[in-house]
């Protein structure tokens, strides 16, 4: 019994770092902080083209592809020269498949970074599987929502009034840096 317990409690160590999950560091092999001529790079080697009202702190991209999902748009934020946001918007094939979507991705990221906060709430009458959730959710009666955070940083995913899946990585401390440096630009207007 003793020598069980031992065993036990000397493998729990190694168990826990076995399931320790890779640390949000950017998305499509874009570290957060690289430079627009470096997203510039990788998007184009990916086979992306830039879009039209892209500027120099807003790029916009068709042709992205994350893993096997095809984009419907890609944008990545800038500030100060250095990327702080990756936003993926998805369009699934239709209604009846966002859901399966929706959770296909979220099944992949969690392989990743691990498990993710899920936030599901549906107002009455509806209600999480009862078969109506993509109508609850294009009506704002429903809301799926799955987020991860590592060090100031983090990924979200959620289901639109549209059904469209949209995925975002976000460098939080330079998407505040950002809203503030906007919010300082504003009040100067004034």
């Amino acid at each position: 019994m003793k020598k069980t317990l031992l065993i036990a409690l000397l493998l729990v160590p190694f168990i826990g770092i076995s399931q320790t999950t890779k640390p949000i560091e950017g998305f499509l092999g874009i570290k957060f902080g690289s430079s627009k001529a470096d997203v510039m790079a990788a998007m184009q080697a990916k086979g992306g083209a830039l879009m039209k009202g892209s500027t120099d702190d807003n790029l916009f991209f068709t042709n992205i592809s994350l893993g096997h999902r095809a984009t419907q748009a890609f944008e990545v934020k800038l500030f100060n020269d250095k990327a702080y946001f990756g936003g993926f918007i998805f369009q699934p094939e239709n209604e009846a498949s966002t859901l399966g979507f929706y959770n296909s991705l979220v099944s992949d990221i969690s392989d990743v970074y691990g498990k993710g906060n899920a936030t599901i709430s549906f107002k009455d009458p509806y209600k999480f599987g009862d078969g109506n959730e993509t109508q609850a959710i294009s009506l704002s009666e429903g809301h799926m929502f799955t987020d991860w955070h590592s060090e100031k940083k983090s990924i979200q995913i959620n289901v639109t009034t549209k059904l469209k899946v949209v995925l975002l990585y976000i460098d939080d401390t330079m998407d505040e840096q950002a809203k503030a440096a906007q919010k300082a630009k504003e009040k100067s207007d004034f």
